[in-house]
């Protein structure tokens, strides 16, 4: 009888660790094959509110200037940070002939602290852009219809890709990220160009596309690509657009490689003239010491990876915020490092 008991004591010991070590390898499995369901999906649902706007709404017929620069907002936060002021900022001191385009995707607060200061420059523009209007009769009408968007872990960064890669295949022009310190101006360079990130991946914080052939067929491939992949599982946490579409336009596969020559009169620029310190280095910015980073034309400060650092006088954040955007360092300099 007490064996028998043992016995049965013992199989159920070996029944409820097999469960638990059952859930735990399918937690695993559930965090490395499906990870855009493994965190809370963010709140979108402001991007098709049509709630009335103080701002001019950005439509499909909107007559824009060939040198024009974009900003996209699609947080859904309604204001206007420290971080997204200065990059701001800094484009339209490099650019007074161009004109800069800041849009939102969501309903903003009327009074944002910067937004008045900003619109003092003549050539920047504020807009409202309602996303379901702006996709209709685009490639990616049916993407913004479904709830691919809503349902993403990155549904915020995808949102901006679909926005991005829409308007400059609509007009042409310069895509900044709102994370980006512009320290040159980029007039100068070649009319489509992006810039590497490493050696195997083609960056997109910063992006230019001309309304001549090269940057049609570049634009319109991008736009394709995201209309050909956005059902498949991955392209939610990882698209990689541009390095994808540079692939199969360029005669090379490998982004170091690949340049004007390689990609049909489209430029791939080094990384050290818009990345100049790697995702893994970004957290320099925000110390106190030297880079030694020279003539730059952009600085990214790796958005989500460095959200959390704070201003440090003297670190090479503080400098390049002084010296490009010295109305936002004066009105923001206690928040200047928050993102």
């Amino acid at each position: 009888m007490k064996l028998g008991k043992r016995l049965f004591n013992r199989k159920k010991r070996k029944f409820i660790l097999f469960v638990i070590l059952a859930i735990f390898g399918l937690s695993l499995l559930k965090s490395k094959f499906a990870p855009e369901f493994s965190l809370k999906k963010p709140n979108i649902s402001c991007h098709y509110e049509k709630t009335v706007s103080y701002l001019r709404i950005l439509q499909n017929n909107s007559t824009l200037p060939s040198k024009s620069i974009f900003f996209h907002d699609t947080s859904c936060s309604g204001n206007l940070t420290a971080r997204q002021s200065c990059a701001i900022e800094s484009a339209t001191r490099a650019h007074p002939d161009w004109q800069i385009n800041v849009i939102y995707s969501s309903p903003i607060s009327y009074n944002i602290k910067g937004v008045s200061q900003l619109k003092r420059f003549k050539n920047v523009k504020f807009w409202r852009l309602h996303i379901d209007d702006f996709s209709i009769g685009t490639p990616l009408e049916n993407l913004v219809k479904s709830d691919l968007l809503k349902n993403c872990r990155y549904g915020v960064e995808r949102t901006l890709d679909v926005l991005k890669y829409l308007t400059l295949y609509k007009w042409g022009g310069i895509f900044i990220d709102l994370d980006m310190i512009v320290g040159r101006p980029l007039g100068s360079l070649a009319r489509n160009w992006a810039a590497r990130e490493d050696n195997e991946v083609i960056a997109e914080a910063i992006l230019a596309f001309s309304r001549d052939s090269v940057g049609r067929i570049i634009s319109e491939n991008a736009v394709r690509h995201i209309q050909s992949n956005y059902k498949n599982s991955d392209w939610c946490s990882s698209p990689n657009t541009m390095t994808k579409v540079l692939q199969n336009s360029c005669s090379t596969s490998e982004a170091t490689y690949m340049s004007s020559a390689t990609c049909n009169g489209f430029e791939v620029y080094g990384q050290q003239f818009f990345y100049p310190l790697p995702k893994e280095k970004a957290h320099e910015y925000f110390m106190r010491r030297e880079l030694g980073i020279h003539n730059a034309y952009t600085y990214y400060l790796w958005g989500q990876d460095t959200k959390k650092y704070k201003l440090v006088r003297d670190s090479p954040y503080s400098k390049l915020a002084r010296h490009y955007c010295p109305m936002t360092y004066q009105l923001f300099e206690h928040y200047l490092g928050l993102y």
